[in-house]
């Protein structure tokens, strides 16, 4: 009894959906390709992955120290200075607890703490019938004074009383001036103080700097700084403890004030 068998299905070819044609002078053929691979060339392929993507820098870290000096727009001594303490880091010379941007906020509040702080006054000045007001962000100069004297590494450095050095020319002393404490001024207050309160000069230096514009929080301003004439020069100049202190913020005054008081000042 004969069987009915159906023969195996017979694939059918389906045709190319997209040709190709390239340039006579490329050398080559036409391209017929399905849906499913069009667009798909060795051209298009996805480029394996770079290996050392930071080249032609050394390595990956000086690519990315790179970036960041960059974005932050560091100057030649902040970049000098950053790669210092890093190498100290990492020859164990010097260790750094923080650990994001948070840890030196609150490193900055506490150390901000430890010191006085700046307070806010308004200053009014009628001018034309008018009160012009203007805010001045200072700190108050005594309690600056407290911070220096509690200060156990500055004690030994203080000086208190009045003097005159002189030099000798090979015929004569000569006096000559050196430190606040050796000036006439420094001698004639304390010649008058009381005698039975054993008292001394306690002397500040205050300027204000116009060259440079400073910012505390959204107010701008000139520093006004302070320094204590009792410490030595090499102290009260520098840049370390002892050294000046800004004390407050001088205000700008606006382009508008400033004509009126150029008017007033030419008639």
């Amino acid at each position: 009894m004969a069987t009915n068998v159906e023969p195996p299905p017979v694939p059918i070819e389906q045709p190319y959906e997209f040709k190709t044609e390239f340039h006579p002078r490329s050398g080559r053929q036409t391209l017929y390709q399905r849906f499913e691979e069009f667009g798909i060339t060795p051209e298009t392929q996805a480029l394996p992955a770079e290996q050392e993507p930071w080249r032609p820098f050394q390595s990956r870290a000086d690519f990315e120290f790179s970036e960041i000096t960059l974005d932050a727009a560091l100057n030649k001594n902040q970049i000098d200075r950053l790669l210092n303490l890093m190498a100290q880091i990492s020859q164990g010379q010097a260790k750094l607890t923080l650990k994001n941007e948070s840890d030196l906020c609150k490193a900055l509040d506490n150390a901000a703490a430890e010191l006085t702080p700046f307070s806010k006054h308004e200053v009014k000045v009628p001018y034309k019938k008018e009160e012009q007001v203007f805010e001045v962000h200072a700190r108050p100069l005594w309690d600056w004074a407290l911070d220096l004297l509690d200060n156990p590494l500055l004690a030994p450095h203080f000086v208190w009383d009045a003097q005159r050095v002189y030099k000798h020319d090979g015929t004569d002393f000569v006096r000559f001036f050196d430190e606040p404490w050796t000036g006439d001024w420094w001698w004639d207050i304390q010649s008058r103080l009381p005698q039975n309160l054993d008292a001394a000069p306690f002397c500040f230096i205050l300027y204000a700097d116009k060259t440079r514009l400073s910012s505390h929080g959204t107010v701008k301003g000139y520093p006004v700084v302070a320094r204590c004439a009792n410490l030595p020069v090499h102290i009260r100049n520098g840049e370390g403890i002892g050294g000046g202190r800004v004390v407050g913020w001088l205000p700008i005054v606006s382009p508008i004030r400033f004509v009126h008081t150029l008017k007033l000042f030419l008639i």
